[in-house]
């Protein structure tokens, strides 16, 4: 721990830049978030596994297990034959001007799942992944019956249309996610 300048105790800001890095690398890879969340579902389970249920190219998948464990999110425990992979679930904190934001695995599911679902890539493609990350928030309170579908597009700046199909292939992505995700509600 450092101390900055009054003298009070700080912590030592490497580790959350790296947690954000690591974030922000999942959030910008749809293939690394897509392993994760399967291991983080599933896991802990051997990469020839993990291979197969995503139908990855073995040199791929090696490749991205590796990115991964150099992330510090994935651990490797070469003391069972074959040797298994796991991840544990991570939460990105932001405190903003505009108040404090909570970037969950759900999140980084749902950003994977833009690889097999058509609806969620091309609202990705049109909205961006901070849209994406809105949207899911809103999927959260349509499901909490807080708001309507209209509503929540409306609060979300995109056609209603646009919004009630995001938000129905969201909801795939929410259903179970309290199985690997102790955070979602944070969402």
């Amino acid at each position: 721990m450092s101390t900055d300048d009054g003298g009070t105790p700080t912590a030592d800001p490497e580790g959350p830049f790296n947690d954000l890095l690591t974030y922000a690398e999942l959030v910008n890879s749809p293939r690394l978030a897509r392993l994760y969340t399967h291991v983080l579902r599933e896991g802990p389970l051997d990469v020839e596994t993990v291979k197969d249920d995503l139908e990855m190219a073995h040199s791929t998948a090696y490749k991205d297990v590796g990115r991964l464990e150099e992330l510090g999110v994935l651990t490797r425990d070469d003391e069972e034959m074959p040797a298994t992979v796991s991840v544990a679930p991570i939460r990105l904190e932001i405190d903003t001007d505009h108040g404090a934001v909570t970037a969950t695995p759900a999140l980084i599911d749902a950003i994977g799942r833009q690889l097999e679902n058509e609806d969620i890539r091309v609202f990705v493609e049109r909205q961006g992944v901070a849209k994406l990350a809105s949207a899911l928030h809103y999927t959260l309170r349509l499901e909490r019956g807080e708001l309507t579908q209209r509503t929540a597009a409306k609060k979300l700046g995109v056609h209603p249309v646009e919004g009630m199909t995001v938000f129905t292939a969201l909801a795939d992505v929410l259903d179970g996610a309290s199985a690997y995700d102790p955070y979602v509600e944070r969402a």
